[in-house]
């Protein structure tokens, strides 16, 4: 699994916003329009809150956004041995911690 380049991350976001206004999406996400360019960009790098807002806004999964490959933990329920199913369930549990920590710190 390939993580993704702030600037593919933006390429990503922008392809997914169609014909919607990247002003639209600030608003929606409550970002400053100049710093949602500057991140689009990939000039500054979007923290895993803003991810997650733009992901519901736009309807699209969040590792859609940040990653080449599908990962394990999205295939949740999928896993075909014990050890492939703890370690989903470990990497779910993490990102899940990852969200409330960013939520806690709006």
């Amino acid at each position: 699994m390939k993580i993704r380049s702030d600037i593919e991350v933006g390429k990503r976001i922008l392809e997914a916003l169609g014909s919607r206004s990247q002003r639209e999406l600030a608003d929606a996400i409550a970002l400053q329009p100049s710093v949602l360019s500057r991140a689009l960009a990939g000039e500054r790098a979007f923290n895993m809150s803003e991810i997650a807002d733009i992901s519901d806004y736009l309807g699209v999964r969040v590792e859609g956004l940040l990653f080449d490959e599908q990962p394990a933990f999205a295939m949740r329920g999928g896993a075909d041995d014990e050890v492939a199913r703890e370690t989903v369930a470990r990497c779910s549990g993490l990102i899940d911690a990852m969200l409330q920590i960013e939520a806690v710190g709006r």
